[in-house]
């Protein structure tokens, strides 16, 4: 358990972090919840449309999902009704999702069983699919500034790619309340789980004074291309993964 004097842990991704938030609260350790990026559907649906009508064409397939935001907004582009019937019609359609929340907003709109791999990233779930055989056709929606880690595995292992930009990922413009308090050091640790953040959290402290947890090496290497160290870079970018590396980190530190 942490002590009560403690400095709380910050959190800054656009949504989701009460998944974070709930993983360190059963380990005893406080967060405080303050977004430093927000994510904006695609101004027009014309990519979503297309990958909906890929859906409903004849022929095996894959709905990939890389992200919680990329269903949502897929979602949203297209109506919640239109993906749902493309989805309960469609044949040899199976699905993947990059961890378990994922996967879960995909068995959301029908999908029963989805391939999740071990370690939740979107590289270790490019090895999975790429290792099944014969290669196939995946439809991806995803974020203007998602990684390339999967397609790229993909299209070297001879997949037909269907991709298309339904969301954007975007630094707030106000400073967000936490700013003050993170350049003063005043947080026990931060933890990034995207480069988009890390590049937004630093834009407002750009010479943090606590130690900055990275959930994964791409993030990671925007920090360190900053000029700074990160402190943790966990084994696996699950909430409780990410929890118990920032405990032992906390832990060290005391």
């Amino acid at each position: 358990m942490t002590s009560s004097e403690q400095k709380p842990v910050l959190l800054i991704r656009a949504d989701g972090n009460q998944d974070d938030a709930a993983a360190l609260a059963e380990l005893g350790i406080e967060t405080v919840i303050d977004p430093y990026i927000r994510i904006d559907k695609a101004e027009n649906n014309a990519e979503a449309l297309r990958m909906l009508d890929a859906l409903k064409a004849n022929g095996a397939k894959w709905l990939v999902a890389t992200s919680v935001n990329a269903i949502r907004c897929f979602t949203e582009l297209v109506g919640v009704d239109n993906l749902q019937a493309a989805i309960a019609a469609a044949e040899n359609l199976r699905f993947a999702a990059v961890g378990a929340r994922t996967a879960e907003s995909l068995r959301e709109l029908g999908a029963v069983d989805v391939l999740t791999p071990e370690l939740s990233d979107s590289a270790a779930l490019a090895e999975q699919l790429a290792g099944i055989g014969d290669a196939q056709t995946a439809i991806i929606p995803s974020g203007l500034l998602a990684m390339k880690t999967l397609p790229s595995k993909l299209q070297a292992a001879g997949w037909n790619l269907i991709q298309g930009v339904v969301y954007t990922t975007v630094t707030v413009e106000t400073p967000p309340a936490s700013v003050v308090a993170a350049n003063a050091g005043d947080f026990s640790a931060v933890i990034f789980r995207s480069p988009s953040a890390a590049r937004a959290f630093l834009s407002f402290v750009p010479k943090p004074r606590m130690p900055l947890v990275a959930a994964g090496f791409t993030t990671a290497k925007v920090i360190k291309d900053a000029g700074l160290a990160v402190a943790s870079i966990p084994s696996n970018p699950t909430p409780k993964s990410v929890a118990a590396a920032l405990q032992l980190l906390l832990e060290g530190e005391r």
